[in-house]
């Protein structure tokens, strides 16, 4: 839960203000991410603010999660929150604890027109209502806030002027704010990250658990022998929905093998969509392996996801009635 209520974060945090390409990504918070994550988010704020498709998809989860939404208006209204202040979003997980995936400490990196002092403040502020405490020291060079507020607690700090690191487990954080190694030192995950388009207004890479993939190896039958090890995403919903999906397969042979079952099972999803008129939708997402890497990917317009939205929101037609007989 820790790690979806800091996605639906993102979300929120986006669905305000609007400008043009951030700088690089180099700068945006990935170069906090310690080497030891699994899973990398990221987000420019401002340009995936500019889609009514996750405009949408954020009112849709308010209206879904009424905690959400009253921790989400408690802090606008108590550290007046303009999400135009926040260009660039990075969430990172690291490996999880136990036997259950999704777990691991989740740590997110904010970089824009930030200060620490009001940020400090705000957290103060929101902490003190009840029986909560901020507490302060140093390390690795900067000021290290810990925040408690009941059975909750969170770690926070500024590794720049204009990026604040905040997470639930401090050994994570502090491996944000220190010197060690980064994310793009862990040859696996650079190589997982090389395969998202960092510029993208939203991208993520990461390992994938070997139960989901033992998971896949059974539904296709056998057809793989063994799920991918890991995915990476390119998303951009500026202009409708733009999205590329690469899984990374054990060998080509596994990487054909997904192409072929995804491909059959695409078509007998084109036939469903009929029902709802989406068969053209459906012949717009492609399937294709090259070498160990197979990619998922679809382009649509803004008034095709407009389309898919209508069908998903409203009825399918009724069903025709048989002709009486003669």
């Amino acid at each position: 839960m820790p790690a979806l209520r800091a996605i639906a974060l993102v979300g929120l945090l986006a669905s305000c203000g609007k400008k043009p390409n951030g700088p690089p990504p180099e700068i945006t918070g990935l170069a906090a991410v310690p080497a030891s994550a699994e899973v990398v988010i990221a987000a420019d704020v401002p340009r995936v603010a500019a889609s009514p498709l996750v405009s949408r998809a954020v009112d849709q989860l308010l209206l879904r999660d009424p905690a959400l939404q009253m921790s989400w208006q408690k802090l606008q209204q108590s550290c007046k929150i303009d999400p135009t202040q926040i260009q660039h979003l990075v969430l990172a997980m690291g490996p999880h604890a136990g036997t259950q995936p999704g777990t691991g400490p989740v740590l997110m990196v904010a970089t824009g027109k930030l200060s620490e002092t009001e940020f400090a403040q705000c957290v103060r502020g929101l902490v003190g209502q009840g029986s909560g405490s901020l507490n302060v020291k140093e390390a690795s060079g900067h000021t290290m806030y810990e925040a408690r507020d009941g059975n909750r607690v969170v770690y926070f700090s500024f590794s720049r002027a204009d990026t604040v690191v905040l997470g639930t487990d401090e050994a994570f954080v502090l491996d944000a704010i220190g010197s060690g190694k980064k994310a793009l030192d862990n040859p696996d995950l650079a190589r997982w990250i090389e395969l998202a388009d960092q510029r993208a207004p939203l991208w993520a890479a990461g390992k994938v658990d070997p139960r989901v993939g033992a998971h896949l190896a059974r539904i296709t039958t056998g057809q793989i022998s063994a799920g991918p090890v890991a995915l990476a995403l390119t998303f951009d919903p500026t202009a409708g929905a733009k999205a590329t999906l690469a899984a990374v397969m054990v060998n080509p042979q596994d990487a054909k093998a997904l192409e072929s079952f995804g491909n059959a099972n695409k078509g007998m999803l084109g036939y469903a969509a009929q029902a709802r008129s989406l068969g053209t939708i459906v012949d717009k997402f492609k399937i294709a392996a090259d070498g160990s890497i197979v990619r998922f990917s679809i382009d649509l317009s803004i008034d095709e996801v407009n389309q898919v939205i209508s069908a998903l929101d409203g009825k399918a037609p009724a069903a025709q009635d048989a002709a009486p007989p003669k």
